[in-house]
This record gives structure tokens, sequence and C-alpha cells, in this order.
């Protein structure tokens, strides 16, 4: 049975997307079968893997706003190993698309069912915010990464984040369903700034034994890897960012082993 992961962060531009990217092409590199699924609006995920979101029919949209099987939604991306269900500027209307759904936080851990035994990791990347599709990745997640930029905005809004995860963890033990926080992931490190370095301390102090130890920074390879539709594995292999991707891979198989 699959792993299934949420890149959450009601914060924008920590690098939820650049995540799911590159961590899922580490993990596939790792020889594991890995899905990305995007639940952003923006749709940039599906465009870093070097689809146009204009010319999808179908998007995660359909996968939470209509009968269509998850299966066959699913596209393969030039990532080997790593399929993706892309996103849509479809996803601005899902609120209101669900409006009068009953248990509409449940359907994508619906929809998913049939696909966790394809895949050893999905990976779910999540729009900037706390609506329903969040609802929807936080119910379906077995886990979940948290973003965090080195900076103190980033920082102050992490104690939010972590309190809607508590709020879906409470219901879903009343079930007998896990969440769990796979990990804090500190992003966008400028070493030649040491006030990133005093955020990383206070983020360590919040979250002691839930902060990654591998730590992502900035880089004009994890820039530059989008334009070339794809991830910074395949177009800069050798970069610190991939180094640093593959090894938060690593840090995750070996933490669900």
């Amino acid at each position: 049975m699959g792993k299934i992961i949420a890149i959450v962060n009601q914060k924008g531009g920590v690098g939820k997307t650049t995540t799911a990217i590159n961590l899922g092409a580490a993990l596939a590199h790792s020889g594991k079968k890995v899905l990305l699924i995007d639940l952003d609006e923006q749709a940039n995920a599906t465009i870093g893997l070097g689809f146009s979101r204009e010319l999808l029919e179908y998007t995660s949209f359909e996968l939470l706003a209509s009968d269509i099987k998850a299966e066959e939604l699913v596209y393969k991306s030039t990532d080997r190993n790593m399929d993706i269900i892309p996103g849509s500027e479809k996803l601005v209307n899902l609120e209101t698309a669900l409006f009068n759904v009953e248990n509409k936080e449940l359907i994508l851990q619906g929809k998913l069912k049939p696909l966790a035994g394809k895949y050893d990791f999905i990976l779910i990347d999540c729009a900037p915010s706390l609506g329903v599709d969040v609802e929807n990745a936080l119910f379906a997640a077995d886990s979940v990464i948290i973003p965090v930029e080195c900076e103190y905005f980033a920082y102050e809004a992490l104690p939010l984040m972590i309190s809607k995860i508590h709020q879906v963890q409470t219901v879903r033990n009343k079930r007998g369903q896990k969440l769990t926080i796979e990990g804090v992931l500190l992003t966008k490190l400028d070493n030649r700034n040491i006030f990133g370095y005093k955020i990383i301390d206070k983020v360590k102090n919040l979250m002691p034994t839930k902060t990654f130890n591998t730590i992502i920074s900035r880089s004009s390879h994890l820039q530059e890897a989008p334009m070339n539709g794809g991830s910074v594995l395949k177009t800069a292999f050798h970069s610190r960012a991939s180094r640093e991707f593959r090894a938060l891979a690593q840090e995750i198989l070996n933490n669900n082993k």
C-alpha cells in the first residue's frame, strides 16, 4: 500500500510546488513509483513538469467535482517513474461546485483508494489556503510535509497550519484513521544571511522531533528547472539543489522503513 503525503502550508511562496516536483522526482530516482496530484488552481506543478494547463481536458478539478475515476486522470510525466494528475484554473470554482455536497472533505480519500496500491508514494501539492481542497488533501493523506521558508512571516504562519492539522487529526482519530506530520521542511535558505539560521533555530525549537535534517537552499537551478519542463534532477542532476532533494527523499525513505 502506497503512502499519501500532502504538502501543505496556507502561506504562499514557501516552496510547496518546488518540493512536490523535486521530492517526487527524487523518490522516483530511488526506484519508487510516484504520483503527483496538483490541487492548486495556478497549476504550477503541472507547468513545471512540462504540461500546458490550457490544453488539458481533465484535471484534478474533475477528480473532486465529477464521477470520473482517478485512474482516468493520470498523465505520464517525462520523469521516469512519476505520473501526475494535473491542476487547473477551474479549481477556483471548487468551493461553489461542492457547496451542497455531503461529506465533501472525504471525496479525495475515496477517489484515491484504487490508486493506493499502484504507487509507492502519492504526493499532493496543495494551494496556499485552508479551503475544501486542502481539507480533502488532509483527510486523504497519511502524513503531511509543511514547507517553511527561512523568513519570519513564514515562521509566524506555521502555528496556524499546525492547528489546522490538529483539527483534522482529532476528527480522523475518532474514525480510527491516522494523520501524522512527516516533517517541517525548511526552504529557501540564503547561506549568506545569518537571519535564516535564526529561523531554523526557532522552527527546531517549535518542532524539535518533526523538523527534517535536510534544508533546501535558495538555488538558481530550482528557478530554472520549471522553464525546462522538468525537475532539477532532470535539468541539473549534479547541482546542490538536486543533492538536497535526493537527501530529503532518502530521509523520508529511512523514516518509512
